[in-house]
């Protein structure tokens, strides 16, 4: 019964989320350039359609959102992410798409690599990601060489571990092209640019710019991120662990709902923090279980981890853990 009285006890702190009448994002926000970081489509195989309309695809992310209250209790509850992942063992932390750069290249090189990272990242593993992009970075990484020295062929036997990896083929290869063609060989350094380029859209662009430029211009939100701002009831709409009751159908809109009342000066660190959450709720939940109980309130993180939908009274039997009473 303890995990029962921890899931009450972080609601209780958390308080109620904002109400429904302002939970509904508008209809007039079904953009369509968030779906360029959706999991990709045959249609995306076409360089010439996925860089087709680049006005609209910027124009996304600053599409109007009804801005929300901050939920109350959000901030104890952002303290105790941030003290679970203070020692920042998860998989994102030594593999994400920002460490993979070969750090002995240019500037312009290393902007190059993160950008091809997280293209090949989309619905790819991490480890799986990274092993890729070593074998790219080894055989040369740069815009010339894709599009001089690594015929297609070889480019695809290259990434055959990702997902999606014809299509990722044919897009990286023409926003390749189109960096040498309106950039110079240079990855450009703003969000409407970043949209414009086949394959790339809001999530992706607001990682370049974080991680290659050192510039925050949003929330980069993807799946886990969609989750547990669901869960936790971020996005206008009550905490939930299931995915039908969500507030926010998908990362586009999550990234709006949480933009408009959360703090600027902390959307540069949502992704790592919850990304690197996520995947241990879903791959190490011992461990995760065990920073909770170290916790200054181990009562408030076992329920925060009851809330993301850990059956915190299973782990704990199965590793001989005490649950706080």
């Amino acid at each position: 019964m303890a995990p029962k009285r921890s899931s009450r006890h972080f609601a209780a702190s958390s308080d109620a989320a904002p109400k429904k009448a302002k939970a509904a994002a508008p209809k007039k926000a079904k953009a369509s350039a968030p779906k360029k970081d959706a999991t990709p489509t045959k249609a995306a195989a076409s360089p010439k359609k996925a860089a087709a309309s680049p006005k609209k695809a910027a124009a996304s992310p600053r599409a109007p959102f009804e801005p929300l209250e901050p939920p109350p209790g959000w901030r104890r509850t952002w303290d105790c992410v941030r003290a679970l992942r203070a020692d920042r063992t998860a998989v994102v932390d030594s593999m994400g798409c920002e460490k993979l750069a070969d750090p002995d290249a240019s500037d312009e090189d290393r902007r190059y690599h993160t950008l091809v990272s997280l293209m090949l990242s989309s619905q790819t593993k991490d480890t799986v990601n990274a092993a890729t992009m070593a074998k790219l970075v080894a055989r040369g990484l740069s815009v010339s060489s894709i599009l001089d020295d690594v015929p297609e062929d070889e480019f695809h036997e290259m990434i055959k571990g990702v997902g999606f990896h014809n299509v990722k083929t044919k897009t990286i290869r023409a926003a390749t092209l189109k960096l040498r063609e309106d950039h110079g060989g240079a990855v450009p350094g703003t969000m409407d640019d970043l949209l414009a380029l086949p394959g790339v859209g809001p999530k992706m662009a607001l990682l370049v710019l974080k991680c290659a430029f050192g510039v925050t211009a949003g929330v980069s939100v993807d799946t886990h991120v969609h989750r547990i701002c669901n869960q936790l009831g971020w996005t206008g709409g009550a905490p939930t662990t299931d995915k039908a009751n969500f507030a926010t159908k998908d990362p586009e809109k999550t990234r709006r709902a949480v933009e408009s009342w959360m703090p600027r000066a902390i959307w540069g660190d949502v992704n790592w923090l919850l990304v690197g959450l996520g995947q241990e709720v879903q791959t190490e939940k011992p461990k995760l279980l065990r920073k909770a109980l170290a916790a200054d309130d181990p009562a408030f993180a076992v329920g925060l981890l009851a809330a993301l939908g850990v059956d915190v009274a299973r782990v704990a039997a199965k590793e001989g853990l005490d649950l706080p009473g």
